[in-house]
């Protein structure tokens, strides 16, 4: 139950992103993600459609489907379609494979290139929201800069493992892909969330560990804010960009403030 209590708070939190971002006057933060994005986006779709078609092509070569005779062997039946259609199959599945590897490597790359913006976006939005002020210190935004790339890095190498866990299996249980397709998608918000949320982490000086322990405590609210991201994402134009990254980082950092308050109130009643 406390998962989908969780899931629902931090989509509620990341919509309330529209109204901070413009009343607070954070909204020039939306300026930021858009050529980033837009170059490593397309710039990784054409490279994996074009690395697809060639590593097809060289498999149905090296495969040579043309020797099969047209009748008496035991792939004779099949002959047309694995020399008509097989290398368009294989061509598809791997755009496919790409397509979530490139995604899943551009969304990584955004979040660490623009890790320090998303930590100054977080850090505002808690001080605008609760009133308490972070002295600029430059050799701890270092560090939680560096932290903030690590933890990408971190959720980015378990993504992919997962990720080559569910191909292994679909490849050998075809039927699989009916579980395996949302298995990765609920991955993919669990993660993005666990990064938009570290922000919060990083200021409070919880490390990883302990970091690591919120979100296993608390994976509702992370897949939440992640589905916003991944909805956003989906957006026609600029939409999208703008707003995702924004929103999930401010939904977090909301989300977080309100577990805390929730966990200080609980501290100061058992104290009493």
């Amino acid at each position: 139950m406390n998962f989908f209590t969780d899931f629902f708070k931090g989509i509620a939190n990341c919509f309330k992103g529209f109204s901070l971002l413009f009343e607070k006057g954070l909204w020039y933060y939306l300026l930021y993600p858009i050529i980033l994005w837009v170059i490593m986006w397309f710039g990784t779709i054409w490279l994996f459609s074009k690395l697809a078609v060639q590593i097809s092509e060289y498999i149905n070569q090296q495969l040579n489907f043309q020797d099969i005779p047209d009748s008496g062997a035991l792939l004779s039946f099949i002959k047309p379609l694995l020399t008509g259609y097989f290398s368009v199959i294989i061509a598809w599945i791997l755009k496919l494979i790409f397509w979530f590897v490139s995604s899943t490597f551009t969304k990584y790359m955004v979040l660490i290139f623009l890790s320090p913006m998303f930590a100054l976006l977080s850090e505002s939005v808690d001080e605008k929201t609760t009133g308490n002020k972070y002295p600029l210190n430059i050799t701890q935004l270092l560090k939680d800069i560096g932290r903030g790339i690590l933890i990408s890095l971190r959720n980015m190498l378990f993504e992919y493992l997962i990720i080559a866990i569910c191909f292994i299996l679909t490849l050998l249980f075809a039927p699989l892909i009916f579980i395996t397709g949302p298995v990765l998608l609920i991955t993919s918000w669990y993660f993005i969330g666990f990064t938009m949320l570290d922000y919060n982490f990083e200021r409070h000086k919880m490390n990883i560990s302990q970091s690591v322990r919120f979100v296993r405590n608390h994976k509702g609210l992370a897949c939440g804010i992640g589905l916003v991201y991944t909805f956003f994402m989906m957006l026609p134009l600029f939409l999208g960009i703008m707003f995702a990254p924004l929103l999930a980082v401010v939904g977090a950092t909301i989300s977080f403030l309100e577990l805390k308050n929730i966990r200080n109130t609980k501290t100061n009643q058992i104290a009493s």
